[in-house]
């Protein structure tokens, strides 16, 4: 199975001077998304890390996440018990569920918790509290804090949007994965469900 990046971030911005009108265009659709994300957060009574709120779009899909304010906090033992790790909102058939905004809580096993890279599941929960779906959750946890720009300040959000295939290239299946990065680890939370474990390097 190999993985690559087929779509990157949708950056909102202020147009500058000298940008297209579709730049101008696409940075407002982007802080449009970005602002109904934290609305929709609000209503549930969930806080977030505002500002690093990621969004892709393409043909098919439209995704905003971000991280749960304090989600960098949280010791990784606390991952037995389910810990509230994201919010986000996912328009896409091919994610099969419905379009809404989604409280993502992450579990793990305690007997797979450890530093370094181990399996867990993420929970999609829905504005009326139910459990919609689980998906695939990998995540790694550094042995002592990293401090290095490359692992966020305190923390990054981000999402990719990936075209899997097996080992004979006859079948192709995509993804979009969010990607927490903060000082003490990662995790990567795959929405449509997508096995990961070949390309992380299992």
């Amino acid at each position: 199975m190999r993985s690559s990046l087929v779509a990157a971030l949708l950056l909102s911005g202020s147009a500058l001077a000298g940008e297209s009108r579709y730049a101008s265009a696409a940075a407002a659709a982007c802080g449009e998304l970005k602002t109904e994300l934290v609305q929709g957060a609000k209503e549930q009574g969930v806080a977030l890390n505002e500002e690093e709120i990621g969004t892709l779009t393409t043909d098919k899909a439209t995704v905003v996440a971000t991280a749960i304010a304090g989600y960098e906090k949280v010791p990784a033992t606390e991952y037995e018990k389910g810990v509230d790790a994201a919010f986000v909102y996912i328009d896409s058939e091919e994610a099969g569920i419905p379009a809404g905004h989604y409280r993502v809580s992450v579990r793990a096993n305690p007997e797979d918790i450890q530093v370094g890279k181990y399996k867990a599941i993420a929970t999609l929960i829905d504005k009326d509290g139910k459990e919609v779906a689980q998906r695939a959750t990998v995540i790694e946890t550094f042995p002592s804090a990293v401090k290095s720009a490359r692992y966020g300040s305190p923390m990054s959000v981000g999402l990719q949007q990936q075209t899997i295939n097996d080992w004979n290239l006859t079948r192709f299946r995509k993804t979009i994965i969010v990607v927490i990065v903060h000082s003490w680890g990662v995790t990567v939370i795959d929405l449509f469900n997508t096995n990961h474990e070949v390309f992380y390097g299992w």
